[in-house]
C-alpha cells in the first residue's frame, strides 16, 4: 500500500509539471468569462450595460459618477475574463468610496490581437471624457494581472497621440491601482524565481500561449504590450500589490525601482501567498488589510466632479 501511494504521488507531481499540448490550455482556459455581475453584486448596485464607442462596458452605480469613477480592467492573460473576483473587487471598492465603478469588457485573443484591448480601453476613456463624465482628478484606473498591465499602458498613453488615431484625453487618472501586474509579455524574469516554490508550469504555459496569440505580429517587448519596457514618466500616484508566491513578483519589484527613479508617488505592498482575483476574490486577514489600504488610496486621490 505504501508503494502505491508513493508511485501515485510521483505520478501526480509529474502531471502537474509536464507541459500539455497547447489545445488543452485553450479549451480549458480560453473564453472563460463572467459577462454580468454575480447576483450578490447585482443586489448591492444599480447595473447599467452600455456601449461606449462600440466597446461593451458595465456600470456599477453610474448615478454616483459625480463622486468619482473607478475604471476597472480585468485579468485573464488577454485570453479570458472577467471573473467573479473582478466583480467582487470593484463592488467592494465602489461600496467603500460610495462612487461609481465601470468595468471595461475589452476584446482579447485569440479572436482579436494587439492593439485591440488598448484601443477599446482608450476609446471608452475618450467617450467618457467627451461626455464630461470624467474630468481631471475624478477617476482612477485599476486592474489585475493583464488588466493591470493594460491600466499602466493606458495611463502612459492617456495624454499622448499615437499611431492609429487615438485622440488625446486631457483628464488624466488621479491614481492607478495595480494587482499582480503582467508587465512583460516576454516573461523575461519568470526564470528568476523568488517565490520559493516550483514554477507552476501550467500557469506559465497558459500565459505564454495567450501572450503570443494576443500579440500577433507585434514584438512581445513592445512597450504598449509590455509597459515594463516603456516610458513611465509623469504618472499619477500608484498603488502596487503582489503576492510573495505570484509569478510576477520579480517584475513587480523591478518596476518599483523604475517608479522611484522617475519620482512617481508609490505605495507598494507584498502579502504572503498569492493575490487571487480569479476566479474569486481571495479571503483572509492579509487580503482584507490590502483591500482597506487600496480603498484608502482611492479615497485620498479621487476627487468629486466640481459643480455636481
Amino acid at each position: 500500500m505504501g508503494r502505491i501511494k508513493h508511485y501515485a504521488a510521483i505520478a501526480g507531481r509529474t502531471l502537474t509539471r509536464t507541459p500539455l499540448p497547447n489545445f488543452v490550455y485553450e479549451i480549458g482556459f480560453g473564453k472563460v468569462r463572467i459577462v454580468k455581475p454575480p447576483a450578490p453584486v447585482q443586489k448591492r448596485h444599480a447595473i447599467d450595460i452600455e456601449l461606449l464607442n462600440r466597446t461593451r462596458t458595465v456600470w456599477l452605480d453610474k448615478h454616483k459618477a459625480d463622486r468619482g469613477i473607478i475604471v476597472y480592467l480585468h485579468g485573464g492573460s488577454y485570453m479570458a475574463g472577467p471573473f467573479v473576483g473582478d466583480w467582487e473587487w470593484l463592488s467592494m471598492q465602489v461600496d467603500a468610496r460610495e462612487c461609481a465603478g465601470l468595468l471595461i469588457d475589452y476584446r482579447y485573443g485569440p479572436d482579436y490581437m494587439h492593439p485591440t484591448a488598448l484601443e477599446d480601453t482608450f476609446e471608452v476613456i475618450k467617450g467618457l471624457s467627451d461626455q464630461g463624465l470624467i474630468t481631471q482628478g475624478n477617476w482612477a484606473v485599476a486592474g489585475h494581472q493583464s488588466g493591470a498591465g493594460l491600466a499602466l499602458s493606458l495611463a502612459s498613453l492617456v495624454n499622448t497621440r499615437v499611431d492609429g488615431g487615438l485622440a488625446n484625453v486631457e483628464a488624466k487618472p488621479a491614481g492607478i491601482v495595480l494587482m499582480n501586474p503582467l508587465l512583460d509579455l516576454e516573461f523575461t524574469n519568470l526564470e528568476l524565481s523568488e517565490t520559493n516554490q516550483h514554477d507552476p508550469v501550467h500557469e506559465r504555459r497558459i500565459m505564454q500561449l495567450a501572450a503570443k496569440k494576443y500579440a500577433g505580429r507585434t514584438p512581445l517587448d513592445d512597450p504598449a504590450l509590455s509597459p515594463l519596457n516603456g516610458d513611465l514618466q509623469g504618472l499619477p500616484p500608484v498603488h502596487l500589490s503582489v503576492g510573495t508566491k505570484d509569478l510576477f513578483l520579480t517584475d513587480s519589484r523591478i518596476v518599483t525601482h523604475q517608479f522611484e527613479r522617475e519620482g512617481i508617488e508609490l505605495t507598494y505592498r507584498e502579502i504572503p501567498g498569492k493575490i487571487s482575483v480569479t476566479p474569486r476574490l481571495r479571503r483572509g486577514a492579509d487580503m482584507a488589510r490590502l483591500l482597506e489600504e487600496q480603498g484608502e488610496f482611492l479615497e485620498a486621490n479621487l476627487a468629486e466632479t466640481p459643480g455636481k
